[in-house]
């Protein structure tokens, strides 16, 4: 019986961690539409999905939480250092790198498989082959830090409140219908000429 309890524990936690990758997804999506609305006036959707989300964000949010945790929490590696400075230095690195690495690998892998520019840094300094830059890294982990910091804990609450049983629900549903539209743009990128 406890195996039973655990195991559905267990999908209820991951159900409810789906959920706030999407919902972080989402968060990410309206940022970089916003963004480019203010920079170029014209709406644009900044997602790779028809539907509005933008699972980099996500997905890289949720890597250095389950990595390190919040600044305050402090998981993994970080609990073992003690000085609260060297600790926010640490998490400022993760922070860093995480979105570096994934818009890297992202961007590069759309682009040589795909001949897809999802986004460009190419006329930014310091940039490595337009998928990334210095600059722009540096923003994402100090805007990372700040969120993970301010707005993350308020979130993972607000998600873990929703009841079991919708909970499993809606990731199923969301989860379905994610796919049906990653697979469907995926299919739309592989077309193009």
């Amino acid at each position: 019986m406890a195996t039973k309890a655990k195991k559905a524990s267990r999908i209820e936690e991951i159900s409810k961690y789906f959920l706030l990758n999407l919902l972080l997804s989402f968060i990410g999506w309206g940022y970089e539409t916003l963004l480019m609305l203010f920079m170029t006036g014209e709406y644009q959707n900044r997602g790779f999905l028809s539907l509005p989300l933008c699972p980099i964000y996500g997905g890289t949010l949720m890597a250095v939480y389950f990595l390190f945790g919040t600044p305050d929490e402090a998981r993994g590696l970080l609990k073992r250092v003690d000085n609260p400075l060297v600790r926010s230095l640490i998490y400022l690195t993760a922070a860093f790198l995480a979105p570096t690495a994934a818009e890297l690998i992202v961007g590069a892998y759309f682009d040589k498989f795909h001949g897809v520019w999802l986004w460009s840094y190419n006329g930014l300094p310091l940039n490595f082959k337009g998928y990334i830059s210095l600059p722009i890294s540096v923003l994402w982990a100090v805007m990372i830090f700040l969120f993970m910091k301010f707005i993350f804990p308020s979130l993972k609450k607000w998600i873990f409140k929703i009841p079991k049983t919708l909970s499993i629900a809606f990731a199923a549903a969301f989860a379905t219908v994610v796919l049906a539209d990653f697979v469907k743009s995926y299919i739309s990128i592989k077309k193009l000429p």
